[in-house]
């Protein structure tokens, strides 16, 4: 089968947004803001919840609610699973997409752990920019929430620490 330049360089594209969307689904869940930083534009402009939009990178790194209540206690630990994606535009170097996602936070109770499970829509506008895909606009929606006590196995830093047990080759 016969595929065109402009096709294989479509899904070339597609596969890097995703890629891009779950680096910083990971680097929210993992509190790494360096990770998280480099999926945006220095100029990006984003809202979050419903909050006034924020100008530039720094206001948006500032503005994390994960980072802040990850390092004050208020969260244990947050799982985003992404769902659907979808391609509303994807020009040369200019791309639209709508995403779903499930964010589960755990906060700590006082008879028992809690978790938030939060319905999210993510709206970008990306840009590719030295051959790389940013996301340059945002907004983030909360569509539901609810709350449930949770009991936790084992968080994400010590399973991290694990390995698993080394094998021979057959």
């Amino acid at each position: 089968m016969n595929q065109h330049p402009f096709e294989i360089q479509r899904l070339i594209d597609r596969a890097a947004i995703q890629d891009l969307l779950m680096r910083y689904f990971r680097g929210i869940d993992s509190a790494d803001p360096e990770q998280v930083r480099g999926c945006f534009t220095d100029d990006v402009r984003a809202a979050y919840d419903g909050r006034t939009f924020v100008d530039g990178i720094d206001a948006l790194m500032s503005s994390f609610l994960a980072f802040k209540n990850k390092a004050s206690g208020q969260w244990i630990e947050t799982t985003h699973f992404m769902g659907n994606l979808s391609y509303l535009r994807l020009d040369d170097d200019i791309a639209e997409t709508e995403v779903y996602a499930i964010a589960f936070l755990v906060t700590p109770g006082t008879a028992a752990n809690m978790v938030a499970m939060r319905s999210l829509r993510y709206l970008d506008r990306l840009r590719k920019t030295a051959g790389a895909w940013r996301i340059c606009d945002r907004v983030h929606t909360l569509d539901w929430s609810c709350e449930v006590p949770v009991a936790l196995v084992a968080s994400f830093s010590k399973r991290i620490t694990q390995t698993l047990p080394a094998r021979g080759r057959n």
